[in-house]
């Protein structure tokens, strides 16, 4: 990988005080990747955030982060750089600081190696969305880069069409998951988020009809989640509500974002077996898919918001 150019405008102090100190972005030129980028401004802004642009030159890497196998040659490397840095001049004629990195190889070990390096405290990326045949070709390295990647990835889905400034505060905060495979990480992730941002964390667990626990189980399993989140926002303005959901998971927990116009879902996923995650299979990216909010996932070795 090399570093292949910066802008040098000082960033325009934010409202907030810095939880995202360093933003990467994975730029791929596609409609999806311009959201996200678009979205990463905006928290740059409001954190004061340090921001990196990327894109890797790959044997997967064409035309979206979910792009199939295709062969890039030099020359088509050398174009990518040279609109990675026409992008950071942009960038820089609206005051924002960033600069470039250009990768080599696969999409998602190529980024992992690229945050190893960078250690920010997101990556963030774009989505189309696609279904069905589609799905299993552009999907995948998507899905990939979800596991493979040891930092937080924020998603920019298709559903997100009304990010404003206020929803950037975070002021509505989902942390999802089943109750048979709750992930500890992403709910102190959630909870770090909360105190940062004087939040509230509506913990949403889908309980599918089909495998049901008994009322006796969940409530259990919820009072402890309940609890464990109400014992890391101790001493802060962040507070927390929970709530079980019946029906299928995605269709159920995106409902509830809808409900309670959630800023944020926030979920964990485990590193390393394809498709899979603390939710049933694929789960991961269908709500990345149908969320009206940006997605962050996260594995067993993310670290919490200092």
């Amino acid at each position: 990988m090399k570093q292949t150019g910066h802008a040098d405008v000082p960033v325009e102090r934010g409202e907030s005080t810095a939880i995202f100190r360093k933003l990467l972005v994975a730029v791929d030129f596609s409609k999806s990747s311009t959201a996200a980028l678009a979205y990463a401004e905006d928290l740059t802004r409001l954190y004061a955030s340090e921001l990196v642009l990327t894109h890797v030159v790959s044997f997967v890497s064409a035309s979206s982060p979910d792009a199939g196998a295709l062969y890039i040659a030099p020359e088509i490397g050398q174009a990518m750089a040279e609109d990675l840095d026409q992008l950071a001049n942009q960038l820089m004629q609206r005051g924002i600081k960033s600069r470039t990195i250009l990768g080599e190889g696969l999409v998602a070990d190529a980024l992992e190696e690229i945050v190893q390096q960078e250690k920010p405290d997101l990556l963030m990326i774009g989505t189309h969305g696609a279904h069905g045949l589609e799905r299993l070709i552009l999907g995948s390295t998507a899905e990939a880069i979800l596991r493979k990647v040891s930092c937080p990835v924020l998603t920019i889905g298709p559903g997100c069409t009304k990010i404003t400034r206020k929803t950037l505060a975070l002021q509505t905060i989902l942390y999802a998951t089943v109750l048979q495979h709750p992930s500890e990480a992403a709910l102190r992730y959630a909870a770090s988020l909360a105190r940062a941002m004087h939040a509230h964390v509506e913990i949403v667990h889908a309980v599918d009809e089909i495998h049901e626990m008994s009322r006796r189980e969940v409530d259990i399993e919820l009072q402890s989640q309940t609890d464990m989140m109400a014992d890391a926002l101790k001493g802060s303005d962040g507070k927390a509500s929970a709530h079980r959901v019946y029906g299928e998971p995605v269709e159920a927990i995106v409902y509830w974002a809808i409900k309670t116009k959630a800023d944020l879902i926030v979920l964990g996923v485990e590193r390393g077996r394809p498709l899979a995650s603390f939710l049933p299979a694929g789960i991961a990216y269908r709500m990345i898919c149908s969320a009206p909010c940006p997605v962050i996932t996260l594995k067993h070795c993310c670290p919490a918001i200092s």
